[in-house]
C-alpha cells in the first residue's frame, strides 16, 4: 500500500494561477525522481480534460493513461497554499495531492483522501497546518472501515439454539481474520439481547482486528426458551468504525424486514443491510477499467448519475456492503472499486431500467 511521509509534503507554497500550481507540482514529483520532466504536459493535458478538483479545498492532478511511460515510480507530492490558488473551475485550491501512478496503488490514496473529506474540520487544518508532520498526519489517521460481505456471514448453519449461533457468528469473524480467539471467547461467555424479529445480539470490542458484523441464521428458524429465533448478529466493535454497521441494522428492523433475513441468501442479506430498499431494482457490473473507479472514470459515472430523473445508489460487492449515492464524488471513490469488482447499481421507481 503506498503511503505518505513528511518527506512527501511541501509547505506555505505561492503560485500565480493554476497554471503555475500545476507546474510547481510537476516539478516536485521531477524533483523526488518520480516522474519524467515531460510529465508536466500530461498534468496540464489531463486538467484539460475536466476539473481534478475533489472538494473541501483540495485537488489530485495527476497524469492521462498515455503518460504512464514518463512514471519512474509511483508516488505522490503534497503542496499546501495557505492563501489558495483560484482553480479553473472556480473552485479555490489549499491542497494539492499530485499523484504519478504506474499502477493502481493511488486508489489507495484516493479513498483516504474522500475519508479525511467526510471528517469535518479537517481540510481546514490541513490548510493551516504548520509543519509536514501535522499534515501527514491529518491525511493517514487510520479510519478503520467496517466489514460485511459474504465471508462474513454464516447461513443456514445446523444450529439448536442461539448460543451455537453466536459462537458461529464469532467463528466466521475469527475466519475473515476480523478478530482473534479472545473475542470468540468474549462472545462465548455472552448471553444474546434480543432485538426483536427474532433477531438477537452480540458484540465485543476484544482482539479486533477490523470492525464488521456477521449474521448467523439456522437451517430453520426455530423457538427456544426466550423467543423466536431467526438469527444471531455479532458485531465487532472499534472505536466507533461500526456504528454505520449498528445503524443500517437499526433501520431494517425499524422496517420491519428481519424475519426476512432467515429465508435470505447472501445477495438478499447483504442488499437489505446495505441500506437499499426492498423495492429497489438493481443492475450488476464487473468493472473493467485498467485501473478501477479512479477519478476521472468516477466523475464520468457521478455526472451521468447526476442526469437521471430519479436517485441512484452503488456499492461494491466485495466491498462493506454500505450503499452511497452515485451522484456523490467522493462516495464514489471512497468504495476503492478496483479492476475486475462487481458494483451493484440500486434505484426505485419506472426509469429505474433506463437509468442503469
Amino acid at each position: 500500500m503506498l503511503t505518505l511521509t513528511p518527506q512527501d509534503a511541501a509547505l506555505d507554497c505561492r503560485a500565480d494561477g493554476w497554471q503555475d500550481a500545476l507546474d510547481q507540482a510537476a516539478a516536485s514529483l521531477h524533483q523526488a525522481g518520480l516522474v519524467e520532466p515531460a510529465y508536466r504536459d500530461a498534468l496540464h493535458a489531463r486538467e484539460s480534460q475536466g476539473s481534478t478538483y475533489l472538494g473541501s479545498g483540495i485537488a489530485i492532478p495527476h497524469g492521462t493513461p498515455e503518460s504512464r511511460s514518463q512514471i519512474h515510480h509511483t508516488g505522490v507530492r503534497l503542496l499546501q497554499f495557505p492563501q489558495g490558488v483560484e482553480w479553473h473551475d472556480g473552485n479555490r485550491v489549499y491542497l494539492l495531492v499530485t499523484i504519478a501512478a504506474s499502477s493502481d496503488e493511488h486508489l489507495d490514496v484516493l479513498r483516504q483522501l474522500t475519508h479525511v473529506l467526510d471528517s469535518e474540520g479537517v481540510a481546514e487544518r490541513l490548510a493551516a497546518a504548520d509543519s509536514a508532520e501535522e499534515m501527514i498526519a491529518l491525511l493517514s489517521r487510520p479510519r478503520p472501515k467496517a466489514r460485511l460481505d459474504a465471508d462474513t456471514l454464516c447461513l443456514n448453519f445446523p444450529a439448536r439454539d442461539r448460543f451455537e449461533l453466536a459462537l458461529a457468528a464469532a467463528a466466521r469473524l475469527r475466519q475473515a481474520e476480523c478478530v482473534d480467539a479472545s473475542f470468540v471467547a468474549a462472545i462465548n461467555a455472552q448471553e444474546p439481547v434480543a432485538l426483536g424479529q427474532g433477531l438477537w445480539l452480540v458484540s465485543a470490542d476484544r482482539g479486533v482486528k477490523q470492525p464488521a458484523l456477521s449474521l448467523a441464521t439456522p437451517e430453520r428458524a426455530f423457538s427456544g426458551p426466550r423467543g423466536p429465533v431467526n438469527g444471531v448478529f455479532c458485531v465487532a466493535a472499534l472505536d466507533d468504525a461500526h456504528r454505520d454497521l449498528l445503524a443500517r441494522l437499526a433501520e431494517l428492523l425499524d422496517s420491519g424486514q428481519g424475519e426476512a433475513l432467515v429465508d435470505a441468501d447472501a445477495d438478499g442479506v447483504l442488499m437489505r443491510l446495505s441500506g437499499e430498499s426492498s423495492s429497489a431494482q438493481t443492475a450488476r457490473v464487473t468493472l473493467l477499467n485498467a485501473h478501477g473507479l479512479h477519478a476521472r472514470p468516477a466523475k464520468v459515472l457521478v455526472q451521468k448519475a447526476r442526469e437521471q430523473t430519479l436517485p441512484v445508489r452503488v456499492r461494491l460487492l466485495e466491498g462493506s456492503a454500505e450503499s452511497v449515492s452515485a451522484a456523490s464524488l467522493t462516495k464514489v471513490i471512497g468504495l476503492g472499486a478496483r479492476r475486475g469488482q462487481t458494483l451493484i447499481f440500486s434505484a426505485e421507481g419506472e426509469a429505474a431500467e433506463g437509468a442503469f
